[in-house]
């Protein structure tokens, strides 16, 4: 079910309150629809099961940064986005694992008794998970294929690495075509959150895969009418796109990585394309310990966005407490030897 369906359906529902709660709840979800879209998900288009605990925190960021709302206002429609996933969750609709359902109630309860929306800590992948979600695209068994589940194949592995290297947002990912590719420099100019443009590099895997995958599809791409330079890096190759090259939709990744997590039995993991994006900020941030980097690499408007990744990944703070206690340690066994050796001399 899309989301704006379910929407739809809470807000008709008798027990979701009375006229005047209805009428508050769907100013509320209104606005949670505008901020779905800008995070390019469209409320029409995209499954209830895309949405993540991720996301239904940051609306509460998003609400106040964005849109300027009073803390008051805010604690409303927090309460009204909670009795929507509640609806959800009834009905089988989000089937959030429990460890995740309770990171929602638990980040709503902070929200409510400090007035401001919880720290969003990111949930990267481990590298055994990254690897292991990489091993399952590329081990997909294709028994009889076609040209169309080979192109499909070859797709997913270039779009997993490519996604693990870049840092690309889905909405970029999917509006990538394919002469903002600029081999040289092994990278491609994308276009971002309000028409930031930056550069994003490939690892030598993603470049590899994505250049494999390309050339596969050359014959395709040349019965094309319109420019090769403006068909879509990624393309969809269901039955329904026939042998036409149409761009994938940001729910469309959003499956093929879940997909991917179920067959690398991860599907209790909460991987989404938006983890990998995580994974990749995680690792640039780790790599060079620059935020402002890290943020260029990102796309970031904010450095306030980026510091989350500082946060997750400094050891300054425990670095400081080893070498205290280290010393504290010392310190003490040095008076206990001290102690030793005096009473060894007064029994001398």
């Amino acid at each position: 079910m899309f989301i704006a369906r379910a929407i739809d359906d809470f807000l008709a529902d008798a027990a979701t309150g009375s006229r005047h709660t209805r009428r508050t709840y769907r100013t509320a979800l209104n606005q949670f629809r505008v901020y779905l879209e800008q995070q390019q998900l469209d409320p029409d288009a995209t499954v209830v099961t895309a949405l993540d605990v991720d996301q239904l925190l940051t609306f509460a960021s998003w609400l106040l940064d964005s849109r300027r709302t009073h803390k008051r206002t805010l604690q409303t429609y927090m309460s009204a986005l909670m009795s929507f996933v509640r609806f959800l969750l009834i009905r089988d609709w989000l089937p959030l694992q429990a460890g995740e359902l309770t990171r929602l109630e638990q980040g709503m309860r902070r929200l409510r008794r400090n007035q401001k929306p919880p720290a969003l800590i990111p949930h990267p992948p481990l590298e055994l998970e990254v690897r292991a979600l990489i091993g399952a695209a590329r081990a997909a068994e294709l028994k009889h294929p076609t040209q169309r589940d080979w192109l499909l194949k070859l797709r997913n592995i270039a779009l997993i690495e490519t996604l693990l290297s870049t840092g690309l947002r889905v909405g970029e990912l999917v509006q990538l075509v394919r002469k903002q590719l600029n081999p040289p420099a092994r990278a491609a100019w994308v276009i971002g959150k309000g028409d930031y443009v930056r550069h994003v590099y490939f690892s030598a895997e993603a470049w590899q895969a994505t250049q494999r995958y390309l050339n596969e599809r050359r014959t395709l791409d040349a019965a094309m009418t319109n420019a090769v330079g403006n068909l879509p890096v990624f393309a969809r190759h269901d039955r329904r796109a026939s042998d036409r090259v149409l761009p994938l939709t940001s729910t469309s990744v959003q499956n093929v990585i879940a997909q991917l997590a179920f067959q690398a039995r991860l599907e209790d993991r909460g991987i989404t394309p938006h983890a990998l994006r995580h994974y990749f900020g995680t690792r640039v941030y780790r790599a060079t310990r620059d935020l402002a980097v890290t943020q260029t690499a990102l796309g970031h408007a904010s450095p306030e966005t980026t510091r989350i990744y500082a946060q997750l990944t400094d050891n300054a703070v425990k670095d400081a407490h080893d070498k205290a206690f280290a010393s504290a340690k010392d310190e003490g066994d040095s008076s206990m030897t001290n102690a030793a050796m005096s009473q060894e001399r007064a029994a001398n």
